[in-house]
C-alpha cells in the first residue's frame, strides 16, 4: 500500500529532525534574546512573548520532552517539562516542529502559530512517541 505524498514528505521531515536532534551538532542564531543556548525551559518563557507577525512554535504537554525546531533559521534543539512556546520572531518560509515525550504520559501536541492564530498542529498521546508539524509561513 503506497502512502500518500504529504504523508511520506511528512515522515520524511520528522526523521532528518531526530536525526539532528540526536547529533547535537547544530546551532541558530534567530537575532532573539534566546539565542544563547540550545536548550530552553520554563523559566524563561516568559521572553518568549510574541507580536503580532511573529511565528510561535508550541509545544503542549505536562510530562517532559525533547524537540527541535527548524526553519530559514537552520534549526535549534528544545527541551523541557510542561508547555513552552518559542517566539522565532517576524520569519517566512518552512517551520517545522517536531517533539518526543520521554514518558507515557497524556497527550503531546505540537503547533506553529502566527499572530495569535494557530497555522497547523499535530498530536500524539502515544507513550515515548513524537509528532511532527510542517507549515510555511
Amino acid at each position: 500500500m503506497k502512502l500518500p505524498k504529504k504523508f511520506q514528505i511528512g515522515i520524511l521531515v520528522f526523521v532528518i529532525c531526530c536525526v539532528l536532534a540526536v547529533s547535537g551538532c547544530i546551532t541558530i542564531n534567530t537575532g532573539s534574546s534566546n539565542t544563547s543556548s540550545n536548550t530552553s525551559s520554563s523559566s524563561n518563557t516568559s521572553a518568549n512573548t510574541s507580536t503580532s507577525n511573529d511565528v510561535v512554535a508550541v509545544i503542549n504537554y505536562s510530562g517532559s520532552w525533547s524537540g527541535v525546531i527548524s526553519g530559514p533559521f537552520v534549526s535549534r534543539n528544545v527541551e523541557g517539562t510542561g508547555d513552552q512556546s518559542f517566539n522565532l520572531g517576524n520569519i517566512s518560509g518552512y517551520i517545522t516542529v517536531s517533539a518526543t515525550k520521554k514518558d507515557s504520559g497524556g497527550t503531546l501536541t505540537v503547533s506553529i502559530e502566527k499572530g495569535g492564530k494557530t497555522l497547523g498542529s499535530q498530536s500524539t498521546s502515544y507513550a515515548y512517541a513524537g509528532t511532527s508539524i510542517t507549515t510555511n509561513v
